[in-house]
């Protein structure tokens, strides 16, 4: 059972609180929301059905738990499928952006409460030109990587001027690194690639780019001990160091699509090539033969038939089609010509692709894009109109964002270790001088926007010209603000503002002449 909260939490009465003169103290406050959590108990638990809803069931889900190896193991299949790897980057590209002429990704700049501070201003130049040439190098990489598998690690090499490189390779990769945290926050990482190759790295050493966990993934890993070690534990430093897990992931949503879909084009492909083969049976005339001649021509027969199977075989195990006429004899007898028995295969006309298009559709749909964004523009709706890719592109764009707070506190992490090896220095997050900005330069957003605008301006303008027609016609304020009001849908505070127009006095014409 988790232990109470201490009485006395902040040590401190009054304040700078007593200045004010609301708020609730903190005895009051304590005796009407903690008292009642004291009544909990686990009999009470057992009573309204509470732990029928464990670990188990969470792991028990369709499909079942996978350890972390199992689970990086099916990422890893699912970023080669190219709809499911167009999909990452283009939520990660629309996420990023990126400067129009010289595609910097990352901006870092000072805050517009140090704009008189000159020395925090100088401070804020030398990490931007520090800095940003060595983040925007490998922040796409990141980002892609992260958002397919969860996470993604970058090594950190430092000297007396700060942070000097960031590496990322296969040894790096997701599945080769298990970070450690210490309630929710990353203090240490194992990279390991069998039993003997082991090292352990520090957060000063290795920066980590952490997606948002939306989703919880059936996985083996944390027992109960732990999970009862954490819940009980009040203080942060006393929570024990437990391995982080697999999450994160857009490939996740997406599993069942792909899976489906993988099935669906299986089968395609499978028919596909049943019907590229040609195989036609022709019967020949063995009257005249003896015995002997037709056993040896039989086992001929045979062979044959066994070359065609492999034939087939091969063509099935690497995937290309059989382009040439299979032709096989047939031994007949009391006949004086060539018997053609079948007319090859003649089920082309039957193959359909829609139940494909259809699996494709929902596998994009769980990237939260539009299959039109990925290669396949003819299949924008009729009812979108001409505009209809840029608002597929322009939710794709919204659905991306969630990849902007992995970036922020990236970038962020890497800017603290650089400030600790060359100042001695890590500031507080809300101390920080400086702001990591994204800049995302998206065609298809901005067109959405920019047509927004447009028919505000549109409407605006139809608003003026009616209010100047009815003006002109002898309107009174009264009536100027039941028409804008009533007829128009404008708010009454709004309407009455606008029909004091009607007594205003035109502006004097001058300059117009001698």
């Amino acid at each position: 059972m988790a232990k109470s909260p201490p009485k006395n939490v902040s040590g401190q009465r009054g304040g700078m609180l007593a200045l004010f003169g609301g708020g609730m103290s903190k005895k009051r406050w304590e005796a009407a929301n903690l008292a009642d959590a004291e009544t909990i108990t686990q009999a009470s638990s057992f009573a309204y059905g509470a732990p029928s809803t464990t670990i188990a069931t969470l792991l028990g889900s369709t499909g079942g738990a996978r350890n972390r190896p199992q689970i990086y193991q099916d990422w890893i299949d699912m970023s080669r499928d190219a709809i499911c790897s167009s999909a990452v980057k283009l939520l990660t590209t629309t996420a990023m952006g990126g400067h129009e002429t010289s595609g910097d990704i990352v901006f870092i700049e000072k805050k517009p409460d140090i704009a008189h501070n000159k020395q925090a201003c100088a401070f804020v130049d030398e990490l931007a030109k520090s800095l940003g040439p060595l983040l925007n190098r490998a922040i796409y990489a990141q980002a892609y990587t992260a958002a397919t598998f969860g996470d993604s690690y970058a090594r950190l090499y430092t000297n007396a001027r700060g942070v000097v490189g960031l590496y990322s390779d296969e040894t790096m990769h997701p599945s080769l690194v298990q970070p450690y945290e210490k309630g929710g926050k990353t203090v240490g990482y194992a990279v390991y690639v069998g039993e003997k190759n082991f090292e352990r790295l520090n957060i000063a050493q290795m920066a980590r780019f952490k997606m948002p966990r939306i989703q919880f993934i059936p996985q083996y890993g944390i027992v109960e001990k732990a999970i009862r070690a954490v819940l009980a534990e009040d203080k942060m430093d006393r929570l024990p160091i437990v391995p982080s897990m697999a999450g994160g992931s857009l490939l996740y949503p997406a599993e069942k699509a792909y899976n489906n879909f993988n099935n669906t084009m299986f089968g395609l492909v499978a028919q596909r090539m049943n019907v590229s083969l040609d195989h036609r049976i022709v019967g020949l005339q063995m009257g005249g033969m003896t015995k002997a001649q037709q056993d040896a021509f039989g086992d001929s027969v045979v062979a044959m038939f066994n070359k065609v199977k492999a034939v087939v075989a091969d063509a099935v195990q690497t995937g290309k089609p059989i382009v040439e006429t299979i032709v096989s004899i047939l031994p007949m007898f009391s006949e004086k010509q060539l018997v053609n028995l079948s007319q090859g295969n003649t089920t082309a006309q039957t193959i359909s692709v829609d139940d494909v298009f259809f699996h494709a559709r929902l596998l994009a749909a769980a990237f939260g894009t539009d299959l039109s964004n990925l290669g396949f523009s003819d299949q924008v709706s009729g009812w979108m109109g001409d505009g209809g890719l840029a608002r597929t592109s322009a939710q794709s764009a919204e659905n991306s964002r969630i990849i902007r707070i992995g970036a922020y506190d990236f970038c962020n992490d890497v800017i603290d270790i650089h400030c600790l090896t060359r100042y001695g220095k890590v500031f507080h997050e809300s101390e920080r001088p400086w702001q990591v900005n994204f800049y995302g330069s998206i065609a298809a957003l901005e067109a959405e926007k920019q047509k927004a605008q447009s028919d505000k301006m549109g409407a605006t303008l139809t608003i003026v010209q009616t209010m100047q027609m009815f003006k002109d016609m002898g309107a009174t304020a009264e009536m100027m603000e039941s028409m804008l009001s009533k007829n128009m849908g404008m708010e009454e505070a709004q309407a009455k503002l606008f029909a004091q127009i009607v007594n205003a006095v035109p502006p004097e014409q001058t300059g117009q002449g001698l």
